[in-house]
């Protein structure tokens, strides 16, 4: 926690404490979803034995290491709980999944049949692997980006224990995996830079809506990888970006093709660019530059609003307040995003004054099944309101969801059930409409 904190120490801790109980919640939901490999050796060494599994593929996430010291052990608790589950929904019928041991980091496939003999089809694995987290927050993105895949066969042998063939499949099969994904990151690396370069990027727009009356505030400004460049991908844009170390130069590119795609959102409407820290480090041409196009268009200061991670640095909180405060006292606004499932600061918040505060997704989502989504959920509501901010829950995708932070008093919401993310014909004259879909 940063010192002199403006809301007290106690204030810190509760919050503190109430995000450390909805994590831990998450992770409880996961756990206990496959048996361990001790559990299933005797049953997949019969039928090595009998010739009825033909080989193997593992999930490793022993990349993990940084990510879990981060994050923490219930964040990967929850994150290895929804990899089970991912791997349960692309299995075949008759397949065999496990975990190596309990609390280890190695998911095991057995396949019964000839599933892995074709070439490619880890490649197929991979991608329906990656689509069961196609909506998940930003930590669980830059987690996948870890995980690695590889496969070994497992040939019966007469003579050697099929168990012990089982166990050298598996070390086979991870040794792969870790050289398929240095490979992999290669790739990544080229295709980022090819995007950027020839600015292939798509730029989407998802809907703020207030809540109340279910009017369009304005629209978040969304980049993804275009059609084929997506799948060679296989992540996020953004985190493929960031271990090529292109993301500064990709926030820059998708920041100017998103004022520049913008919808027609005319004198009420508001844009929300989302911004890594150096957006504003001192001197920086490139935001001038953006300013200077936004004015040039007739857009007020107040109809941009940037949306600064609460994921920051204390070093690059020191960088950015001078330009913000400045930014600020011409007109523009700020959002403090993806606060909540991670202790969320507050003496950023006092020192930002954003006007919004982004809830996120994480929290979001379920929190209707949650009492302790709902718990914290108002105590960030009663931050907002103290702070002169209006809260933005994102992430909603169910009316029981919606229900609840309409009756909380939540003033803003983003999602799939208000608007999913769409070019910006689409959107062209909707700002101040009602989304009357929700009411049918």
């Amino acid at each position: 926690m940063w010192e002199e904190d403006p809301f007290g120490g106690m204030e810190q801790q509760a919050l503190e404490e109430l995000s450390e109980a909805v994590r831990d919640e998450e992770a409880s939901q996961f756990r206990g979803r496959l048996p361990t490999l001790g559990e299933v050796l005797d049953e997949v060494g019969e039928a090595v034995a009998a010739r009825r599994c033909s080989g193997l593929w593992v999930v490793d996430t022993s990349q993990l290491e940084g990510w879990e010291r981060q994050q923490g052990a219930g964040a990967f608790d929850a994150l290895m709980g929804r990899l089970s589950e991912a791997v349960e929904g692309v299995k075949g019928a008759e397949d065999v999944a496990c975990v190596e041991a309990e609390g280890s980091d190695t998911l095991v496939v057995f396949v019964m049949g000839e599933g892995l003999v074709e070439e490619g089809a880890l490649d197929v694995v991979n991608g329906r692997l990656l689509g069961a987290f196609d909506r998940a927050q930003m930590a669980v993105q830059q987690a996948l980006e870890r995980i690695a895949l590889g496969s070994a066969m497992v040939l019966a042998n007469a003579s050697v224990d099929p168990r012990r063939q089982i166990y050298r499949a598996i070390r086979r099969a991870r040794a792969e995996a870790q050289v398929g994904y240095h490979d992999q990151q290669r790739r990544r690396s080229r295709v980022v830079g090819h995007l950027i370069a020839q600015r292939k990027i798509r730029t989407l727009f998802q809907p703020v809506v207030r809540l109340s009356d279910r009017r369009v505030e304005g629209f978040e400004a969304l980049s993804r990888a275009e059609g084929g460049a997506a799948q060679r991908l296989g992540v996020h844009l953004f985190v493929a970006a960031s271990r090529a170390e292109l993301d500064g130069e990709l926030d820059q590119a998708c920041r100017a093709l998103s004022v520049e795609r913008r919808p027609a959102i005319g004198e009420e409407g508001k844009l929300f660019l989302n911004c890594l820290p150096p957006t504003f480090y001192a001197s920086n041409p490139e935001l001038q530059a953006m300013l200077e196009s936004w004015r040039g268009a007739g857009m007020r200061p107040d109809q941009l609003v940037f949306e600064v991670t609460e994921q920051i640095t204390y070093e690059q909180f020191l960088r950015i307040m001078p330009t913000v405060r400045k930014l600020r006292e011409k007109g523009y606004r700020f959002a403090l995003d993806d606060v909540g499932t991670g202790a969320a600061n507050l003496r950023l918040l006092a020192e930002l004054e954003p006007d919004y505060i982004k809830m996120d997704l994480e929290l979001t989502r379920g929190i209707a099944r949650s009492e302790r989504k709902r718990a914290l959920a108002q105590y960030l509501h009663d931050l907002a309101k103290r702070s002169g901010a209006e809260l933005i829950a994102e992430g909603i995708e169910t009316f029981d969801d919606l229900e609840v932070l309409e009756e909380m008093g939540v003033a803003l919401g983003q999602g799939y059930l208000l608007g999913e993310p769409q070019e910006a014909e689409a959107w062209d004259g909707k700002i101040a409409q009602v989304i009357e879909e929700l009411e049918s």
